[in-house]
């Protein structure tokens, strides 16, 4: 039987129909990440309720279409800027237990949008409260510049300890895929119209570095994007012959055994 897991996809932003269309294809669970409203916030509060629509809302209308939910809780590259609101949203995360709650599985996505200073400091942030709190971490590579992004990035995991296996890195692309894995990290590729992978480009890469620690999402948001990216994928590596184990281990295993890790991801295939 084939089914599919989508480990970063974003419905806060995606319409019921989407849920119906992602059932028919046999996407079985999801994981949404954190993201960001479309437009600046202007209080802590609208970081609260959005946290609670994914936790609350967005699992039961999952569950109405047999698709399982889960959730990542953070403050998002792009918004992390804002000064003093982003921070004072991580103090309310904590402070609030968002954590802690049921079906919350990671802390992301959490990274650089611009790479500067401010995104940076939020990224250190959340980086300790994922080793405090024994938490799997969900990091966002930028859209622009993504080598750059690996560098600071990198040079922040020399200067402390951290565990890969904990650790997943996505939006990798041909630059960074090779870095990502040689940290033994778990790697993300975004199938994304325009401006992110294709499959054909998703294919390329797993022939050349292999199916371990690679998992493939939609990251279906706002922007000109597609729920089904998974499915979707799937069905032009097994057209290009692909073997049936790397297509099974980059659409759902990878990405269940990534998840599993936290106590809260409580589904079982």
């Amino acid at each position: 039987m084939t089914r599919f897991f989508d480990p970063h996809i974003h419905m806060y932003s995606r319409t019921t129909d989407d849920y119906e269309k992602m059932s028919i294809a046999s996407i079985e669970v999801i994981v949404q990440p954190s993201f960001w409203l479309g437009a600046p916030r202007t209080s802590i509060g609208t970081f609260v309720d959005y946290w609670e629509h994914m936790i609350s809302f967005e699992t039961q209308r999952a569950k109405e279409f047999g698709i399982e939910h889960f959730t990542c809780i953070s403050v998002n590259p792009k918004e992390s800027v804002e000064r003093p609101l982003a921070l004072d949203a991580l103090d309310i995360m904590i402070k609030e237990n968002f954590l802690k709650r049921e079906r919350v599985v990671a802390l992301g996505e959490i990274g650089y949008n611009l790479i500067n200073d401010l995104e940076e400091e939020v990224f250190l942030r959340q980086l300790e409260i994922c080793k405090r709190e024994n938490m799997l971490a969900m990091i966002h590579l930028p859209h622009h510049n993504k080598l750059e992004g690996m560098r600071r990035m990198e040079k922040i995991f020399e200067s402390g300890n951290y565990d890969f296996s904990k650790i997943l890195i996505d939006h990798n692309t041909e630059e960074t895929i090779k870095r990502t894995l040689e940290m033994d990290a778990w790697a993300g590729l975004s199938v994304y119209p325009i401006t992110k992978l294709s499959p054909d480009r998703v294919i390329k890469i797993v022939n050349k570095y292999g199916s371990d620690r690679i998992m493939v999402n939609s990251a279906a948001d706002w922007g000109v994007s597609d729920p089904l990216s998974v499915p979707l994928t799937a069905r032009e590596m097994r057209k290009n012959s692909c073997k049936k184990e790397d297509i099974e281990k980059v659409t759902f295993y990878n990405a269940y055994e990534f998840y599993k890790q936290s106590e809260k991801f409580t589904w079982k295939p």
